[in-house]
């Protein structure tokens, strides 16, 4: 089994090098579901190359997750940059604030707030402030269904606010001992018009090396049906992601 292991992250590892993109900040991963106390987790990624152009990028992420007898918090912190010859191409902010308050039975009643930021994908900010219903369906398989106020400014400040249904699907499916595949599926309808959604996929495998550091290969798409001007509906990426908890 600890062969096999090795087999599936070797090959994964090999296979993302050849194509590197940012990471979608899977909120559901981060989740720490059901655990008291105080966790802190911090993630990221950096890459460089030298020659006839010098390209560098990183991204760091940390979050924490703050959990007590019928409540639970979690905060979620994201920067990022690319550049080619000190040129920046690409740069993106992330804040999101998560807060559950449990009952005796599901559901349990969520409510969220999240603020972005990435010119180079033709919009300057997004902020969102959701409220919702989430259900711990087993021990493997979330969901939750709400509502959100979308606010969003594009980079020739064109600002256009949006009521949305909130909701969300996770799964996680152990593959071997330390070897973890998770898929997290997102759609945001508005409730003005069902033409108007996003929807994000994120699968990811997890190799847990051990009880604080894990390696994981994710796979994400975006799409948005409206998107600002100038910028495709769809996106893809394939990422490395290091992460390490500090509990």
């Amino acid at each position: 089994m600890q062969r096999l292991s090795k087999l599936f992250l070797l090959f994964f590892l090999f296979f993302s090098s050849l194509v590197f993109s940012e990471a979608i900040v899977n909120i559901e991963d981060l989740r720490r579901d059901g655990e008291k106390g105080f966790y802190a987790n911090l993630s990221g990624s950096l890459s460089f190359s030298r020659g006839n152009r010098n390209r560098d990028s990183f991204s760091l992420q940390s979050s924490f997750d703050y959990n007590v007898d019928n409540f639970e918090t979690l905060y979620v912190l994201k920067r990022s940059e690319k550049k080619i010859n000190k040129n920046t191409y690409d740069s993106a902010t992330l804040i999101h604030v998560r807060m559950n308050y449990l009952f005796d039975e599901d559901p349990s009643l969520e409510a969220f707030v999240q603020y972005s930021k990435n010119p180079f994908r033709k919009f300057n900010k997004r902020e969102l402030f959701g409220l919702g219903a989430r259900f711990n369906i087993n021990e493997k398989l979330k969901a939750g269904v709400g509502l959100m106020s979308e606010d969003e400014e594009d980079i020739a400040a064109i600002s256009d606010n949006t009521i949305r249904v909130s909701s969300y699907v996770h799964n996680e499916f152990p593959i071997a001992e330390n070897i973890i595949f998770d898929i997290s599926a997102f759609l945001q309808p508005s409730t003005d018009s069902l033409s108007d959604y996003k929807a994000t996929l994120i699968g990811q495998f997890e190799f847990l090396v051990n009880k604080s550091f894990k390696i994981s290969i994710q796979y994400n798409t975006y799409y948005d049906s409206k998107p600002p001007n100038g910028a495709v509906k769809k996106e893809e990426g394939l990422a490395t992601i290091f992460s390490y908890n500090f509990n």
